[in-house]
């Protein structure tokens, strides 16, 4: 029993923590870590000055009234002073005022250089037992081995490590794990310097909205806590829009129904789109109203969404290319109406050859050209040209391919040239040339009126203009 006592004592003092800083370091050296109630436990804390300087430092404990630190004798508050760079040691007794469970427990002390200005916190495990249950008291040491950061659309998968300090076999100890969001209780056994770990998978509501909470997992033997640890988590933020969509399509119609439901645990406050193109966003629209945008080379419809928890909104989107088939249609008709309706004749009227005195117009010849269209003879085509006043025609000299058939005279409106062409087969074409002379020279440009064909056209008399002519230097 004396070999594993020494053992056991040579096992605490290798785990026996040495705490560093900057400025200085603490190791912690057990003296006497087993007591009963009435005791107080025993330790030596050796205190580095690392500094080039002296340095003064104080030593108390923030778990009062649970657990006191004092010395032996007596000193308040509690310091102590380390030269530059050395070494010193102090002994302190923990004294566990408001404990009355067995167990093993962890007591923060904390060290401040008064100096510095800087505290570290060092551990020291006191085991408590009964007086009449000697050394080997339950003793399980337990640990929380999971992410603090808990996803709440997703398992959360949880490791208890046991770690069985004495040579005590446990036929059944609880463990209970405690908090707003996670309640539980396992059953374990454990035999003699056992490890174990327990893993767990648990789930809570993928609506629990981002929040702290604290996780407590507890360790009984019976009714007796042996340890407890306390393992502070965070449901973090979780965004996520799920979407269904149905389709029905119809004659050059096609829409779209899509249901965006929020099944994250906040509220998402965000953009949502499809694909889309420039050609089509020609002929689409959306209820509600979406927005089109580019990026890069893709095209996207956009919305901008607010949507509770667990809520959803809906979006329908409409490709509809009737208007599309319309337009042809129209178009398709209108070109077919004015095929039916237009002038079976072009009638066209140009210059060549123009001649310039003094800066001006003073000769030119005029061509008209007829052309035939359509598909018939056309028979009996009256052509009537009007020549300005102050422009006479040229007598004596062939005009074109064809004579005129009357030429009058007009001291108001001028000369009026009329040609005949008794017959014009499909597609066949007709020139008609004159020339002109004009009294003075012409500055600048002036016009010559169009030229009129008239004759008959499926029983109905049709008059077809040619253009004017506008004529410069």
């Amino acid at each position: 029993m004396r070999k594993k006592g020494v053992l056991l004592f040579l096992g605490i003092l290798l785990l026996a923590p040495i705490v560093y800083s900057q400025s200085f370091s603490v190791d912690v050296g057990i003296i006497n870590d087993t007591i009963t109630f009435d005791q107080d436990a025993k330790f030596k804390l050796t205190i580095s000055n690392n500094l080039a300087i002296d340095q003064l430092f104080r030593i108390k404990t923030f778990e009062y009234p649970m657990w006191d630190i004092r010395t032996d004798p007596l000193y308040n508050p509690i310091t102590l002073f380390v030269p530059a760079a050395k070494s010193k040691d102090i002994q302190i007794l923990v004294d566990p005022l408001g404990i009355t469970t067995l167990g093993v427990y962890d007591v923060s002390v904390n060290v401040k250089s008064e100096t510095q200005k800087e505290a570290i916190n060092v551990p020291v495990r006191v085991n408590i037992v009964s007086p009449s249950a000697g050394k080997y008291v339950p003793t399980v040491i337990l640990s929380i081995m999971m992410d603090p950061k808990i996803d709440p659309t997703r398992p959360i998968p949880i490791k208890i490590k046991l770690d069985n300090q004495n040579p005590l076999e446990y036929k059944e100890l609880t463990v209970k794990l405690d908090s707003s969001l996670i309640k539980d209780v396992v059953k374990a056994k454990l035999n003699k310097k056992e490890k174990k770990i327990i893993e767990l998978t648990k789930e809570i509501d993928p609506k629990t909205e981002p929040k702290e909470d604290t996780l407590v997992v507890s360790v009984l033997s019976g009714d007796s806590v042996i340890d407890t640890k306390v393992e502070r988590i965070e449901v973090i933020e979780h965004k996520e829009l799920t979407k269904e969509e149905t389709s029905t399509k119809t004659f050059l119609k096609n829409t779209k129904n899509l249901k965006y439901t929020n099944v994250g645990n906040t509220k998402y406050a965000g953009n949502v789109q499809i694909e889309s193109s420039f050609y089509t966003r020609l002929f689409t629209s959306s209820r509600p109203k979406g927005t089109f945008i580019k990026e890069g080379k893709d095209y996207y419809l956009s919305w901008d969404v607010d949507v509770p928890i667990g809520e959803s909104i809906k979006i329908e989107i409409t490709e509809n290319y009737r208007p599309l088939l319309f337009i042809v249609l129209l178009l398709i008709i209108v070109g077919a109406l004015y095929v039916s309706y237009r002038s079976p004749l072009i009638l066209r009227k140009t210059a060549t050859n123009i001649e310039t005195k003094e800066g001006g117009v003073s000769e030119l010849k005029v061509v008209l050209t007829i052309i035939n269209r359509s598909r018939s003879t056309l028979k009996d085509i009256e052509i009537v040209d009007r020549i300005p006043k102050i422009i006479d025609l040229e007598k004596g000299l062939s005009i074109g391919t064809l004579h005129p058939s009357k030429v009058l005279k007009h001291e108001k409106y001028g000369t009026m040239v009329k040609w005949v062409i008794e017959e014009l087969g499909p597609d066949d074409e007709r020139v008609i040339s004159y020339k002109i002379r004009s009294h003075l020279s012409i500055l600048g440009e002036f016009t010559l009126k169009a030229a009129a064909a008239k004759f008959r056209f499926r029983g109905q008399e049709v008059i077809t203009h040619s253009n004017s002519l506008g004529v410069s230097p």
